[in-house]
Parts: structure tokens; C-alpha cells; sequence
């Protein structure tokens, strides 16, 4: 890293630089904001001039505290010098070409009252219109013609007020929303503009902060960013939300962004994609004190310091290179030579997901499908697996169809013959006959032995009987509670049965559609998430029912709840093999499934809550919508006490040391 101070210029210190800008030539423009100066160095990073000032009827003008600056491509310098509340427009040699002052416009209205027009950053586009960022402004972005004339707002960001804020606001009487803040569009920070005339902005503040705090524009104003990676690009996503403070373009779509409350450099590509992060906060060799403005040189990254009063020079490490490198050959179609950079790339770092994707990409793009699934799989790249295991698929249905609708064609006519030749209803009778002649010889054993037989024989029993439940649910629940067909022990195992099928969903669902990590399975908050909720249904409604008439026991209904829950088990186990063929765009039949599932355990749930009672469709709503609500209260109370119980013995804990370190 390198710097560029007094010493190497010989030009005096900086005093609170703002922005820097590279142009095409390769030529870097500082801006000295605290001198009140713009120094142009030579591409070789020598000092080429000095403009402090310019001249009006021959008066000298100064800058006052510019904080925004732009070069065109024949050298024309545009400043945004902010406490004058202007944009200054030089040419090529330093010498004025025009003022652009405050915005007006012919239409009432469009213009604030409190508008105040104090420019931070700038850009020009091919067509010389002029795109002003304005300090503590919500509107959006000034647009102006080439000569100066404003023409409006440009990409103000959608207002997204949450529900409860819309909910408060349609409660609250006329004084309290008086006193609620406004609902206003976030105000950007900074604006760069790519290779392909669209712009890169950065939120300075607001909601929209923490979920969309770079923006791409499109030149109609329309938000094109691509947030394709494992986490948007955000910066930081899990600890205290990044802030940055301004952003630059670079070539292939990539873009770097500065972090003015860590002082690092976030870098993605064109799909939202983190490449890489460096920098920290500090005073230190390779530090950013006080982070102002970011800009690239060829390789280097350059990064405006006002803390320390210096522009600091980044050269990219073997690392960045090689990334740099593999996306560079993969956007010219070179796919071998990408996925020879992605490896070099893993030598380094074997955890980085975004190589493993990139040589998935130039597997599948040169037709090499199973070694592209597995290198999408490492990369957790679920969208480009997707699009991979659809060609994959289609393949080996086209290679292996024929033999298997011949294979499923000889099957099936064996299984005819079989059932014309009785060989099922003799093989049926075989089974029984075992049955029946193991039953027998259990009832002659001793009385332990026997009685264990016999419970598990009734248990059995009352699982299938389950399979009528769910056809005939009504009679079914019937039986169950007058002539006693289940059990304790055969609810207790649907109830396992069922918690088994939620981890099997949770583990084993296709890749494409299962978005946790395996590795993260607990198995006792899976079976807290199942048998709590249970519990609380079978308690609080049997405590509800025994208010309004309910002929249920608290047996009856854990009884009647455990066999409600077997649609679950059918429908979950075969949804959960069948995803693991399906492609994302298929992925609504599998939730579809699902949800079949859960509405039939919910209308079985009602009509055992609705028989078990002996209630009528009205009394049964009535008393469930009640059953959710306790369940709701009680979840509600337990997280409380868990609080309270969490503070008390944190502070019993904190008493004990007190005394302890006094005595």
C-alpha cells in the first residue's frame, strides 16, 4: 500500500479531502476540500497542476468546503462546491464555463418549500447531463441539462413504510400522527456511473439501509441491481449494518463499495456476488481512519482518508488477481481457463463459494453436467444447480426412457399374471397363517412375554387403524373414543411417526428446494417445535372445552390429536423423495403437496376435535379459534418468565460476585 501525502507531492498537507477522480487518461484529480483546491496528478502519480479557484468578470472565485468532483472524457472538471450551494463547470485549461445554482422549476410543487441545495456528488453522462446528489435531500437525485436547466428528480427510492407504522397510523388520533415522522423516500450518499451509463448510488440513511444500501440505476431511474449471491450486497449482514459512503464502478460489472463505519472495501460482481473484503478502521499502516471516497486506477484501488489527510493506494494481492483473472475469462468465453483460475483460487481459500460456482458455470457451459452439479453443490448455488439439473435430467430421461417403460411394462404384466393366478391371495394366506400360528404360540408363553405380545399386537393394531381414520373421519373418531380401536401408546407412536417426518423433510428434501443447513440439526428443538405445540393444543382445549360442554377427556383428545396428524406422515415422506427431482420452477407442485398435507391434518384435526366433543361445526370453530389464542397467551407468558428468569439469575450471579470481590 502506498500514500499520497505532502511529502511526495510537495504541495503542503491535505487539510479534509472529499473525493478523488480517475479519468480516462489515467490522470487522478484529488479533491482538497479543506484548502480549497482540486491537484491533478499525472497518471505516473506526479503533480501535473493546482486549481484553487476560478475567474468571473475578473473577480476570483474560491470553493467552500466541495465535497463532489467529475472529469469528462476531453477533461471538462465539474465540482460540487457545497457550502456555495452550487456546481462549478471548468473546462479543460481551469476556466469557467458556467454556474449551476440552486434548481427552480415552472411547476408548483415539484421543488420543496425547504429545499435546500447544498451538492455532495455528481456525475455526467455521454450525453453531458448532469445527475447532482444534494446533501439532507429525500427527493432523489437532480437532474440537469447540459446547460444547467433542471428537469427533475431522478430515482427516488419506493417509500416502504412497515405494517405496523401503516397500522399506527390509521389508530393514532390527529396530535400523535402530527408527532409521527414522516414516511419520506432515503436520501443517497454518493452516485458513479459504469461503462454502460448506469449509475451506482449509495444510501446515506433510512429503513432502506439495512436492505438495499447500493443501488443500480438504470437511466430511467428504475433499481436494476442483481442481489443473486448468498447475502445481498449489504456489507455486513449479521453484525451492525455497514454505511457506506460512496462506490465505485469497475470494469465487468464489478463494483467496490466503502464502509465508513469499518472503514473496509466490500467488492462484487455483476450478480451481487461478495468477491472479496479488505480494510479496517484505525490510524495504522493499511488502515482507514475517517473513509470519504473510493476510486480505481488500472489494478489499484484508491481510497480518500480524511482522518490521516491521505489518498491511499491499494495494490490487489495474488488473491484478488486470480478472481479478477477467472471473471475476466469467463465474460470472454474462455470457460477452461476461468475454471483453471477458479482452482488457483481454491488453493488459497477451499471455502470460497463463489470459485466453486464459477468452475460449476464452465462445467456446464462446455456440457460437462454431473461435474457441474457438484461443483454447484459446494458453491450452495441452488439457482445455476437448478438450471444444470434440468439439462441433467432431460439427458437421462431421453437416454433411459425407452428402457424403462419396457422394464415397467414386463413388471406390470407379472403382476397381472400373478393376481389371475392367485399368487397374492396365497401369498396373503401365508402370511396370515404365519401370523396366526406366532399369535398362538405367544399366548401359550409365560404371562410377562404374553402381555407383551399382546400390547404390542394392540398397538400395531391401532396405528393401521389410523389408514380408516383419515378415509372415514368421522366414524373413525367415533370408534376411537366409544368402542376404545386406539391407544396411548399407538398416538404416542403417530406422534413420533409425525416428528420423524418433519426431520426427514428437514434433511432430506431436494437441494434445489432446501435452503437450511444440514449440519445445523437439532433434535431437540425439532421435537420442541412438534410435541410443544401439540401439548399446548391438547391441554389448553381440553381446559376450554370442559367450560362449554365438551364430553372429551384430556385421553381423548391426545388420542384423537396424534391421529389427526397422519395425513402429515402420508403426504410428507413421498412430497420429500419427489423433490429431490424437481428444478426451482417446479418447486410450487412440492409446496402445493405440502400444503394438501396440512389442510388435510387441519380438517381431520377439527373433525376428531369436532366428534371427540360431541360439538356442532359452529361450537368446534369457536372453541379452536379460542384453543389458538390460549396457545398464543401461553407462548407469550413462558417466553416472559424465561426473560425474567434469565434477569434474575444474572443478577443473582453479578450479587454473588459483588460479594464476592468486596470479602
Amino acid at each position: 500500500m502506498r500514500y499520497y501525502h505532502r511529502r511526495q507531492l510537495g504541495i503542503g498537507d491535505f487539510k479534509a479531502p472529499q473525493d478523488i477522480f480517475v479519468a480516462d487518461s489515467g490522470e487522478i484529480y484529488i479533491l482538497d476540500s479543506g484548502n480549497g483546491r482540486i491537484v491533478q496528478l499525472s497518471k505516473e502519480r506526479e503533480l501535473v497542476r493546482i486549481i484553487d479557484g476560478f475567474v468571473v468578470s475578473g473577480q476570483m472565485h474560491r470553493f467552500s468546503q466541495a465535497k463532489g468532483l467529475f472529469v469528462t472524457d476531453d477533461g471538462h472538471i465539474y465540482i460540487a462546491d457545497t457550502l456555495n450551494e452550487r456546481v462549478v463547470h471548468l473546462d479543460e485549461h481551469g476556466d469557467l464555463v458556467q454556474i449551476i445554482g440552486a434548481p427552480k422549476s415552472p411547476v408548483e410543487g415539484i421543488i420543496p418549500d425547504s429545499f435546500r441545495y447544498r451538492p455532495i456528488r455528481l456525475v455526467v453522462d455521454s450525453s453531458r447531463r448532469i445527475y447532482v446528489v444534494a446533501e439532507g435531500q429525500a427527493e432523489g437525485i437532480l437532474q440537469f441539462t447540459p446547460d444547467g436547466e433542471f428537469l427533475g428528480f431522478f430515482g427516488s427510492p419506493r417509500v416502504t413504510p412497515s405494517l405496523a407504522d401503516v397500522i399506527w397510523s390509521r389508530l393514532a388520533t390527529r396530535e400523535q400522527r402530527e408527532r409521527l415522522a414522516l414516511f419520506l423516500p432515503t436520501e443517497y450518499s454518493s452516485i458513479d456511473l459504469d461503462e454502460r451509463g448506469f449509475f451506482f448510488t449509495t444510501i446515506a440513511a433510512g429503513d432502506i439501509v439495512r436492505t438495499e444500501p447500493i443501488r443500480r440505476l438504470n437511466p430511467s431511474g428504475q433499481s436494476v441491481t442483481r442481489r443473486l449471491g448468498f447475502t445481498d450486497p449489504v456489507g455486513d449482514p449479521q453484525w451492525i449494518a455497514s454505511r457506506f459512503c460512496d462506490v465505485v464502478a469497475r470494469p465487468g460489472g464489478l463494483y467496490s463499495a466503502l464502509d465508513q463505519t469499518r472503514g473496509r472495501v466490500f467488492t462484487y460482481d455483476s450478480s451481487g456476488y461478495l468477491l472479496y473484503v479488505f480494510g479496517c478502521k484505525g490510524k495504522q499502516a493499511g488502515a482507514i481512519d475517517v473513509p470519504r471516497a473510493i476510486e480505481q486506477q488500472g489494478s489499484y484501488i484508491l481510497v480518500v482518508d480524511e482522518g490521516t489527510n491521505e489518498v491511499k493506494v491499494y495494490k490487489p494481492t495474488q488473491y484478488a488477481t486470480l478472481i479478477h483473472t477467472a471473471l475476466y475469462y469467463y465474460q470472454w468465453g474462455n470457460y477452461e481457463d476461468s475454471a483453471r483460475a477458479w482452482e488457483a483460487v481454491l488453493h488459497l481459500n477451499a471455502n470460497y463459494d463463489r470459485a466453486y460456482c464459477g468452475i460449476g458455470l464452465s462445467h456446464l457451459l462446455n456440457g460437462r453436467l454431473e461435474d457441474a452439479l457438484r461443483y454447484f453443490r459446494l458453491g450452495n448455488d441452488r439457482a445455476m444447480y437448478s438450471k444444470a439439473y434440468r439439462l441433467y435430467r432431460r439427458d437421462v430421461v431421453d437416454e433411459h426412457l425407452g428402457k424403462v417403460l419396457t422394464v415397467a411394462l414386463v413388471i406390470a404384466g407379472m403382476l397381472v399374471f400373478a393376481v389371475r393366478c392367485g399368487v397374492f391371495a396365497r401369498l396373503w394366506r401365508l402370511i396370515r397363517g404365519g401370523y396366526d400360528a406366532a399369535d398362538k404360540a405367544m399366548q401359550q408363553r409365560a404371562r410377562p412375554l404374553k402381555a407383551v405380545w399382546n400390547w404390542l399386537k394392540t398397538t400395531a393394531r391401532g396405528v393401521f387403524f389410523a389408514l380408516y381414520v383419515i378415509i372415514h373421519p368421522f366414524d373413525g373418531f367415533w370408534c376411537l373414543k366409544h368402542e376404545k380401536r386406539g391407544s396411548v401408546p399407538s398416538a404416542l407412536v403417530i406422534l413420533l411417526m409425525t416428528l420423524a417426518s418433519f426431520i426427514v423433510v428437514r434433511q432430506y428434501t431436494g437441494f434445489v428446494l432446501n435452503p437450511r443447513d444440514l449440519r445445523e440439526l437439532n433434535i431437540y428443538r425439532e421435537a420442541s417445535g412438534v410435541l410443544v405445540p401439540f401439548a399446548l393444543w391438547c391441554v389448553i382445549n381440553w381446559a376450554l372445552t370442559t367450560l362449554v360442554d365438551g364430553k372429551g377427556t384430556i385421553r381423548d383428545m391426545l388420542i384423537s390429536s396424534s391421529y389427526a396428524l397422519t395425513p402429515l406422515i402420508i403426504i410428507y415422506l413421498p412430497a420429500t423423495f419427489l423433490s429431490n427431482f424437481l428444478v426451482a420452477e417446479e418447486g410450487s407442485l412440492y409446496y402445493l403437496i405440502l400444503a394438501v398435507g396440512a389442510i388435510w391434518a387441519g380438517a381431520m384435526l377439527f373433525i376428531g376435535t369436532m366428534v371427540t366433543h360431541d360439538y356442532s361445526a359452529a361450537t368446534t370453530l369457536f372453541t379452536s379459534v379460542l384453543t389458538v389464542a390460549g396457545i398464543l397467551a401461553a407462548v407469550f407468558i413462558g417466553a416472559f418468565w424465561l426473560v425474567l428468569m434469565d434477569q434474575m439469575v444474572a443478577f443473582i450471579g453479578d450479587l454473588y460476585t459483588e460479594i464476592a470481590l468486596r470479602l
